[in-house]
């Protein structure tokens, strides 16, 4: 039992760095696609999240940008 843990302790610390840095986790696995280390089709889970978190931050980005350019007296204080 303890390796299902260890198992799930390590998805779960991989998942919130996809939710963290979504960039990166795209970056590495792209390079281990590239090398040959991980078969094309291996993390496409990941992949799928790190792809989501990007599309949340964008659109927030997006938002910011929108609500600042909004709204420029309470952006003045």
């Amino acid at each position: 039992m303890p390796l299902d843990r260890y198992r799930r302790r390590i998805a779960a610390t991989v998942i919130q760095l996809a939710k963290d840095d979504p960039f990166l986790v795209k970056e590495v696995i792209a390079r281990l696609r590239k090398s040959g280390e991980i078969e094309a089709d291996d993390l496409v889970y990941l992949d799928r999240i790190a792809n989501r978190w990007i599309r949340i931050a964008r659109k927030n980005a997006h938002n910011g940008r929108h609500a600042a350019s909004a709204h420029p007296r309470q952006a003045r204080g």
